[in-house]
Parts: C-alpha cells; sequence; structure tokens
C-alpha cells in the first residue's frame, strides 16, 4: 500500500518510510518556513526511532536547528511550539493506526497542523525534486537536552476544592515516555493509576484506537479500583473515549458533545466538527442556542476552519476535542482536565454526566481498496445519489437526525462509512453492496 502524502498525517506501513524521503520531505518543510529551531518527537512506535535519524539528518542538512524531545505525544508540542517561539515541529506517530504504521505530522509556528494553503505550497516543494541544503559550514544545531515541560502540565492544573480522594484510571496505550503520567497526576493532583505506560510493556500487540472494544480491561480495572472514572487514549495522546465510575465503557462519540457542554456553560461560542460526527453535538449547540459548523474530516480542517469562524471550541467524533484559549491542536489532556474538574466541582458522577446523551445506533466501517479504486466506487455511490451533498474527499446524505458519510481517508489508502440512525439502513446496504 502506498504511503499517503496529506497535511493530516504523511502515513503507511513502517517500511514504505525510505530514509531519502524522509529527508527531502523535512527538506521541503524547512525550505516552505524558513530555517529556525524546530522541534521533534514521537511515540513508542518500533520504527519512530530509524524515522526520527532521517528526520534529524534532514532537518540539521537544512540548516534548521533542532530541539530533540524524545518520547512526546503531539498534543504537548501544540502547544509548547508557540510557548517557545519556535518555528514548528515534527510529530512521528500514527496516532489510532496499528503500531506496524507510522506518520509524519508537520506542525508550523502556531503549533498547529499545516492548513491548507501552506500544504500545498509544503508538497509543491517536495514533488519539484530541488532540496535547498545549506553549506557544509551552516548545519544546524541538534540540542539533545529534553525541553521543560512543566508549564505545559501547570496550564493543565485543576481548579477545584477537594480533590484528595479522587481516582482515575488512564489507559496510555504505551504510546509515550513512562515519565509523563506521573507529570500529569502532579498537575491534576488527583490520584492516576496508569495501564500501558511502562517500557515492558508490550505496545506491538495492542490496537491504539479508542473504541468500546478495545476499553474492556479499562472498564475491568475501573470496578476492581473503585474509581471515579476512566480515559483511554490513543498512542497520541489526541482523542480519548471514556468509562463511568461503574465500568461502563461509552461510545468515542459523546466525548466532545460532554466536552462541548462543560465548556458552553463557562465561554459562549459556536462549534465546529466534521461531517462524520454525531448529530448529539447539535443537540447541546441548541441548548446553548449556538449553531455548528461543518466542515471536511481532519484535525486540520476542522481547528482551521474553527480559527476562521472565531470559534473557541471543536472537535470530532473520534473522541477529539480543541479549545483555542490552550492550544492550536486536539489535546486528550486537556479534555481529560476539563471533565475531571467539572466533576469535583459539581459533586457529579461520569454516569450522572453522560445520561443526558441517548445516541441513535451509530454505524462506522473501514474497506481497505486499492488506491485506483477509491474514487471510482465514489463516483458510482454519488451518480446513485444525486441529491447528497459533495464533500471534498466524499458525500452525506442526512435525513433530520440521520446521517450517513462516505469518504476517501485522508490518510490510509480505503474508504470510511459512518452512518447514525435506523432510517439510513436500506441506504446503508446499497453502498456497502457498490464498496464489496
Amino acid at each position: 500500500m502506498p504511503i499517503k502524502l496529506n497535511i493530516s498525517g504523511i502515513r503507511g506501513k513502517y517500511r514504505e518510510f525510505a530514509p531519502h524521503w524522509i529527508i527531502r520531505l523535512v527538506n521541503a518543510y524547512v525550505t516552505r518556513l524558513e530555517p529556525g529551531t524546530y522541534i521533534v518527537a514521537r511515540d513508542r512506535r518500533p520504527s519512530g526511532g530509524f524515522i526520527r535519524h532521517a528526520a534529524l539528518t534532514g532537518f540539521l542538512s537544512s540548516g534548521a536547528n533542532i530541539i530533540d524531545a524524545g518520547l512526546l505525544p503531539t498534543p504537548i508540542l501544540h502547544w509548547l511550539i508557540p510557548y517557545l517561539g519556535l518555528s514548528g515541529g515534527l510529530s512521528i506517530t500514527a496516532g489510532h493506526n496499528a503500531f506496524d504504521w507510522n506518520a509524519m505530522i508537520f506542525l508550523n509556528s502556531e503549533g498547529a497542523y499545516l492548513n491548507h494553503y501552506e500544504g500545498e505550497e509544503f508538497f509543491s516543494l517536495f514533488h519539484s525534486g530541488t532540496p535547498r541544503y545549506s553549506p557544509f559550514d551552516r548545519q544546524g544545531v541538534l540540542h539533545q537536552e529534553p525541553p521543560d515541560l512543566s508549564p505545559y502540565f501547570s496550564a493543565l492544573s485543576i481548579k477545584a476544592h477537594d480533590i484528595s480522594d479522587a481516582k482515575f484510571v488512564i489507559d496510555f496505550v504505551n504510546g509515550f515516555d513512562a515519565s509523563l503520567p506521573d507529570q500529569l497526576r502532579q498537575a491534576l493532583q488527583v490520584h492516576i493509576i496508569p495501564l500501558f505506560s511502562t517500557p515492558q510493556e508490550s505496545s506491538i500487540d495492542r490496537d491504539p484506537e479508542p473504541t468500546m472494544a478495545n476499553a474492556a480491561f479499562l472498564s475491568t480495572v475501573v470496578r476492581e479500583t473503585n474509581s471515579q472514572g476512566g480515559f483511554l487514549l490513543n498512542s497520541d495522546a489526541s482523542r480519548v473515549l471514556l468509562v463511568d465510575e461503574q465500568g461502563t465503557p461509552y461510545s468515542e462519540e459523546l466525548t466532545f458533545p460532554l466536552f462541548a457542554r462543560i465548556m458552553l456553560e463557562k465561554i459562549p461560542s459556536d462549534l465546529v466538527t466534521n461531517y462524520s460526527t454525531s448529530k448529539l453535538i447539535d443537540q447541546v449547540a441548541r441548548h446553548f442556542s449556538v449553531a455548528v459548523h461543518r466542515t471536511d474530516i481532519g484535525q486540520s480542517e476542522v481547528v482551521h476552519r474553527a480559527e476562521e469562524l472565531g470559534c473557541a471550541l471543536a472537535g470530532e467524533g473520534s473522541g477529539s476535542t480543541f479549545f483555542s484559549g490552550f492550544s492550536k491542536g486536539f489535546d486528550a489532556f486537556f479534555t481529560i482536565k476539563t471533565i475531571i474538574e467539572h466533576l469535583i466541582n459539581n459533586k457529579m458522577t461520569l454516569s450522572q454526566m453522560l445520561q443526558d446523551f441517548p445516541l441513535q445506533p451509530i454505524y462506522k466501517e473501514s474497506f481497505f481498496l486499492e488506491p485506483g479504486k477509491i474514487y471510482e466506487k465514489l463516483d458510482h455511490i454519488g451518480q446513485l445519489f444525486p441529491s447528497s451533498l459533495r464533500l471534498k474527499d466524499g458525500y452525506y446524505l442526512e435525513d433530520g437526525d440521520s446521517w450517513i458519510c462516505i469518504r476517501a481517508s485522508a490518510t490510509v489508502s480505503m474508504l470510511r462509512v459512518f452512518a447514525e440512525g435506523k432510517r439510513m439502513v436500506p441506504i446503508l446496504d446499497k453502498i456497502k453492496t457498490i464498496i464489496k
């Protein structure tokens, strides 16, 4: 399967990341933003080491100075880049993909994913095939001292009254350094039971996508430890799924509606989300008399649309949330802080908070296809349903609170089909027949 070039992540199976391509990609990125100081970090995927080495070569040979941050999730880079006044950064992580995948995620000087125009210029430079390397006496400087993370974790500190007895379980899915759970615990000032956060634990056997099916062990630990709840992350800490105090896991679709309801009590703002997110977010918006603006799928699309509209809050049905007052990206740690703070200050349980969010039946499935077949299938679907809304990468059909979104993945060679509501079952069956 060929590597996918996209501003949401240059992604593929580990063996597809040839070192000379990595160096050229980094060179094009630095050429687009000009030499300065950048930060590089990765998750604990086995292929992250060799991608990092090639990326460092690309930065240094392009005349860029580098802070090698080691094992660090992307949300911290979102925050650190503008805080430290850096020119940008690279996160080496495939987030929710299996551990034999990896990705290179380039960030701009605001700590955000590249926007559409930045991405077009970046890929044009890459495809031009004319790298601009610095002279031998103007190579970049490598700084291997890890950055001070205390300002980031200080920004996560909870403003609550009695938090001494609060206890939560967090499944870190072997994504990053084992010291992070302790730093998070000190910031939140609650007792945290970390799962899958030590180097000895196998990362290859874990599915790092936060889904209800993957929350079984976390749910058991929450029950057995009498904790107030649990949080299941992806390996990039950009998504989070919730488990209540009884050990009941909730769909990742509930994370953004709950987060939005908590934040809208303090900050009036319209909401931005994508076309494959549950209509539960519309219910929250109606309650607070704000609007929901939908856009194409992907963190870059959602966050930059929120910035364009001046919206402070955004998110996706994957369990991702965004608050412009904190950083320019999805951050599961800020989501956790927000929910725990609300629970404690309002003396509520997670089950009480989530009882107001009844989900309709939701369908999510991915179909791996040869690259040449994807848009052929989409074209067939578009002809069958001419009244559907044409998206940048697919189609959207809506009937009240029921809908279907069919789109080509920006990161993997597949079609994703998301649907909500029983009324969509006949249409869903027709679409699956076309794809298969």
